[in-house]
């Protein structure tokens, strides 16, 4: 995530910093909250838009796309499309170079970091990378996703970890 802090930024959740040039208005402030409590959280832009509205910035869908948008330009948020072609946007990796991989349930939908073995699964993607770089093929990324039904739906008698 980018380090540099802007003047008008100090009261946006402490581990976000704005990108220059925008504003921390009430939704933005509070957009940065909503992932700074909810971290693991792959959120759709209505998913954002009723919990700003809960939070108590209510905007409307455009600025609520735009502002996404623009935290995924500035690399602040990773900008994803699930199994049934919903956008959702996740905080970004620390690590530009690093695609995270994530399981998303088919039944309820959530999603959940693989964090378990990630070394590995970085590895092979580089080695991917490289390959394809090698072959001419510029502006690489990578989405990894892993789709199945989460502990809580596959077993809902033991409960799910969130």
């Amino acid at each position: 995530m980018p380090t540099a802090r802007s003047p008008s930024s100090s009261s946006v959740a402490s581990s976000w910093t704005l990108p220059a040039g925008m504003r921390a208005t009430k939704a933005t402030r509070a957009l940065a909250a909503l992932y700074e409590a909810r971290p693991d959280a792959a959120l759709s832009e209505s998913e954002v838009e009723a919990a700003l509205a809960a939070a108590g910035a209510p905007v409307n869908k455009v600025t609520v796309y735009r502002m996404l948008d623009r935290f995924a330009a500035a690399g602040l948020l990773h900008k994803q499309v699930d199994a049934a072609r919903v956008t959702r946007f996740a905080l970004a990796s620390q690590d530009e170079d690093t695609a995270v991989p994530r399981f998303e349930c088919g039944d309820c939908h959530r999603q959940f970091r693989l964090a378990q073995g990630s070394a590995r699964v970085q590895s092979a993607l580089k080695q991917v990378l490289a390959a394809l770089a090698t072959a001419g093929h510029e502006s690489l990324a990578v989405d990894v996703a892993v789709r199945g039904r989460c502990a809580g739906c596959a077993h809902p008698a033991g409960g799910a970890a969130a």
